[in-house]
């Protein structure tokens, strides 16, 4: 029975051990990254926290437009219900 092969991954440097007769991985060893400065993972993450900022008022704004059309919505179905209070109002699973 044939050894298995020992592989280096040209992608991520990994080192796979592959099986010959059916070329499949058997055990792959990741290759880990080099530890980060304290200043680089502090920027990292004052950029995100803008990013996020911005999202989160972005969010904010929508639900504040959506709330209004939501009422606009109602008042609207609501005055159609007063012209109209025998009309019964549509059936969204009614196929027509």
């Amino acid at each position: 029975m044939p050894e298995a092969l020992d592989v280096d991954c040209p992608c991520c440097g990994s080192r796979l051990k592959i099986d010959p007769e059916t070329g499949a991985i058997v055990w792959a060893e990741k290759k880990k990254e080099p530890a980060k400065s304290f200043d680089e993972l502090l920027n990292k993450v004052s950029s995100q926290k803008s990013v996020l900022d911005e999202k989160f008022a972005r969010s904010v704004n929508q639900n504040r437009n959506q709330k209004e059309i939501l009422e606009k919505k109602f008042e609207e179905a609501r005055k159609r219900a007063a012209l109209n209070p025998n009309e019964r109002p549509p059936n969204p699973f009614d196929n027509e």
